[in-house]
């Protein structure tokens, strides 16, 4: 029984990393698509439900080999074994033997999905809801085209300068502008620019002629159609959907953490990583917080309003998973 059980933590573990490399994958692409990215939403349930059946598999194996230690120690033996007993409380507390070089690796790639799970948990938020202009145009066949200012552009707010408060140095417009092949003027913004526009300024959109109701998006060219295509598409130079701000503060959060992600794996000993890996509180810690983390982060994969509680928890969500980068710093008993 309790090779069974260690067996199927073994595999629970080998489920987590599969997932959670696949879902990492698979996240970095999504940007340009439109919600719901139902691909990296599996990805992520199935990685915090084997996390969470693993540690559920951690305490009944400790629970059956302390009630089997029992009964052996009282005479009751369950196997012809004299040394049952104790064999039995050793596989316990030592925990099934793994190299010095597999504990330390083993807990390199746990540090490394770690920051990389808390580097996306930052962008995720950030994603356009389901509702959005910008996913309603993509699912309406979205084209990109030059776009022409038709009307007076209407300025809804000035930019001014930080230091000169008098001095103006940018505008949000909204605009309506014509398409060719529309069949009348599209809204358009609030847009920001430098200066005003003026009738007859030209600018990149995306728009679609079946719906040209919900009216015309602009960014860079490049943007436009990455969006229109809404394929999975890698690109780390693009700011995406998710907005350079996101993406600027996962990439310092993911340098600053590099550090940790080597020493929290190579400058512990290695029995203490490998007592963590066995270690039922430590691995219902980490199942608690990544159950969290899937939790708040549903909705922003669904494309789903999300605000009060869970809006809360997208905010800050992200710190817990990379803190649990630290757990040797508290690991060294068992």
């Amino acid at each position: 029984m309790l090779t069974t059980l260690t067996q199927a933590v073994r595999a629970t573990t080998g489920l987590t990393y599969t997932a959670t490399v696949v879902g990492l994958i698979w996240v970095l692409g999504i940007d340009t698509q439109p919600a719901p990215h139902t691909g990296v939403l599996v990805c992520l349930w199935v990685a915090t439900g084997a996390i969470t059946a693993r540690a559920a598999l951690l305490w009944i194996r400790q629970v059956y080999g302390r009630r089997r230690a029992r009964r052996g120690s009282t005479g009751v033996k369950l196997t012809k074994e004299p040394d049952d007993a104790v064999a039995t409380w050793d596989a316990l507390y030592r925990v099934p033997d793994a190299s010095e070089g597999w504990s330390r690796a083993r807990q390199l790639l746990a540090n490394a999905a770690l920051v990389a799970a808390a580097m996306t948990a930052v962008t995720l938020p950030f994603l356009p809801a389901r509702d959005s202009l910008v996913a309603a145009i993509q699912r309406a066949d979205a084209e990109v085209t030059t776009a022409t200012v038709s009307e007076r552009p209407q300025v809804v707010k000035k930019v001014h300068d930080d230091d000169d408060n008098e001095k103006v140095v940018g505008y949000y417009s909204k605009l309506r502008v014509s398409v060719p092949g529309g069949t009348g003027p599209l809204s358009v913004g609030p847009v920001r620019s430098d200066k005003p526009f003026e009738v007859g300024a030209r600018l990149p959109v995306m728009w679609s002629p079946s719906h040209p109701g919900l009216g015309a998006y602009t960014n860079s060219p490049t943007e436009l159609k990455r969006l229109a295509q809404g394929s999975w598409v890698v690109d780390l130079t693009s700011s995406g959907a998710s907005g350079p701000g996101a993406m600027g503060l996962a990439f310092v959060f993911g340098l600053c953490m590099l550090p940790c992600v080597i020493l929290f794996a190579v400058g512990f000993d290695a029995d203490t990583l490998h007592g963590l890996a066995w270690s039922p509180i430590r691995q219902t810690v980490h199942a608690l917080v990544l159950l969290g983390a899937a939790y708040a982060y549903t909705p922003a994969l669904m494309g789903l309003p999300h605000g009060g509680l869970v809006g809360l928890c997208q905010l800050g969500g992200w710190l817990p998973i990379a803190g649990l980068v630290l757990t040797p710093i508290w690991g060294k008993d068992r």
